[in-house]
């Protein structure tokens, strides 16, 4: 067989296609290697006019949103509740650690805020090993999925005191023994949306906020319709109902 004389010019015009197809192609990954590709939203709020600055916090929000997917499907909401603090010591922190790769599919400025939304490919394989290394997730039991769930809104009534209360009433919403993900989807200075997966219906979700206390004062459960539930806070400052 005639061998290819890589310092001709045939020879650099021939690798120089094979880098292009290579490039065009995507990104490659080691065969063999557990990959899922999901898609997910960040939404963060603009303080004091800091574009760059929220739209870092939005893409960070939409990048553990992709992680905690993978995490929802392989985990039984149970057992994600009982060892929230396992994984918001040792794996939310490495977030990056597991995201191979993203793509900006949109962002953009609204009401006060900024969003990201990313299609991302995440280490689903390298995420199941270190959960059993946690003691997260049982030896076997990575391919094994969670019963179907149900897609919960929660629209919201009131105004955050800042953005890191915000965050705060997030993670006690991902804290409901019920509740596999939330997504933020909207956040303006009166009212809020966010987006939840839950082994429980609207009727659940809300069962169990009414038991909930935010900065101390109750979670008031207004109505409850369909696959939505309208919900009251009240931060510092008092609520603006």
């Amino acid at each position: 067989m005639k061998r290819l004389k890589v310092d001709s010019p045939c020879g650099q015009g021939v690798l120089l296609c094979l880098a292009l197809m290579f490039l065009l192609s995507g990104t490659a990954f080691p065969a063999g290697t557990d990959t899922e590709a999901v898609e997910s939203e960040g939404l963060a709020g603009i303080q004091g006019g800091n574009l760059a600055q929220a739209r870092e916090q939005a893409l960070s929000l939409a990048l553990r949103g992709a992680l905690e997917k993978i995490l929802a499907t392989a985990v039984p909401p149970q057992i994600l509740a009982a060892r929230k603090s396992t994984l918001a010591e040792r794996v939310y922190p490495v977030t990056d650690r597991y995201i191979l790769g993203y793509r900006i599919i949109r962002e953009a400025e609204q009401d006060g805020s900024y969003l990201v939304k990313i299609a991302a490919t995440v280490d689903a394989g390298g995420l199941k090993g270190d959960l059993r290394r946690l003691g997260v997730l049982a030896s076997g039991a990575g391919e094994q999925r969670a019963a179907p769930g149900h897609s919960v809104e929660i629209i919201g009534r009131g105004a955050f005191a800042s953005h890191h209360d915000f965050l705060a009433f997030r993670d006690m919403m991902a804290g409901l023994p019920s509740v596999r993900t939330v997504v933020p989807k909207y956040l303006s200075a009166d009212r809020f949306a966010m987006g939840l997966e839950s082994a429980e219906g609207a009727q659940g979700v809300a069962r169990e906020l009414s038991k909930k206390r935010f900065k101390g004062a109750p979670v008031r459960v207004l109505r409850v319709e369909g696959a939505s539930v309208e919900i009251a806070i009240q931060s510092q400052g008092g609520s603006r109902d």
